[in-house]
């Protein structure tokens, strides 16, 4: 049985705990399923992943304490009903204290969380890996399918960094352009250096805490065929890795998620990569928070 997140259960109170929450909830997915499998294909895999970072010279299981939660009962009412079910959830929790990982599912079950910890953080910033935008009105009739995560959070006046972006309808591209000061846009085909992006990133934001949104979207379908959108020329894992090692140090990490993982039978290429990305996300974060 594969229960605990990298199958760690070993806590120690001295260090911070993360807390792995998953939520296979696939209600308005547009194209490919399967997300409903990914946050079981993320567990699965990280059974198989070293919690040793050799570039770092860092070991996860040293750095934080993970506890994994039952995993969210999928509500078949629709994402306006999950968001619901979600708040009522988080509302056990402290946004003050609390760092979640949740595995999605679809891209929908993010705006719970993000207006969780915006309650706390007023000023909390989203870094968004993706290759789309997300920022539609409504899609395929309701305002908070997976389509809209980001005008949801937009809608609550946070800033937000999408990173990796290179498939944008219109109406989305029209609102990015005419929203400089609350959309920094980092497109996939004309790609600064990781450093160059961390710098342009930490000037947007200043000094707010952030969230991290990563949609498996936003790697390239060759190190990450697994999605149910996938769109060619996507972030590269070395651009990835070396983005957060230059972000940091830097802004206040408060939470995260990866969502739109749908494993493909018969390999296991895209979990493990989902697993690497968020070790690296957390490793690089908290071996560097006390230095």
């Amino acid at each position: 049985m594969y229960d605990n997140f990298l199958d760690l259960d070993i806590k120690r109170q001295d260090l911070p705990t993360v807390h792995v929450w998953p939520v296979p909830y696939q209600g308005t997915v547009s194209f490919g399923d399967g997300t409903k499998d990914g946050p079981e294909a993320i567990i699965k895999a990280s059974y198989q992943i070293e919690t040793h970072d050799s570039e770092l010279m860092a070991d996860i299981s040293e750095l934080c304490t993970f506890t994994t939660l039952p995993f969210q009962r999928p509500n078949v009412s629709g994402p306006g009903h999950l968001y619901t079910e979600m708040q009522e959830f988080l509302k056990n929790f402290d946004a003050a204290r609390d760092f979640f990982l949740t595995l999605g599912g679809e891209h929908s079950i993010s705006f719970p969380l993000v207006d969780f910890y915006a309650r706390q953080y007023p000023d909390l910033a989203i870094i968004q890996i993706d290759a789309h935008p997300d920022l539609r009105q409504d899609f395929e009739g309701s305002p908070y399918s997976h389509a809209c995560v980001m005008a949801r959070i937009n809608d609550i006046g946070l800033k937000s960094v999408p990173i990796g972006l290179r498939s944008c309808s219109r109406k989305e591209s029209v609102f990015i352009n005419n929203n400089p000061e609350l959309i920094l846009p980092v497109y996939a085909w004309d790609l600064p250096s990781p450093l160059e992006t961390a710098d342009k990133v930490k000037n947007f934001i200043g000094n707010r805490p952030i969230y991290i949104s990563f949609d498996a979207d936003g790697l390239d379908p060759s190190i990450m065929p697994g999605t149910g959108t996938p769109e060619p020329g996507g972030l590269n894992y070395s651009w990835v890795k070396d983005f957060w090692k230059a972000l940091w140090p830097g802004p206040g990490l408060v939470g995260m998620d990866f969502c739109e993982l749908a494993p493909q039978p018969g390999s296991q290429v895209s979990e493990s990569t989902a697993v690497k990305c968020i070790l690296k996300i957390l490793t690089t974060y908290f071996s560097r928070l006390n230095k």
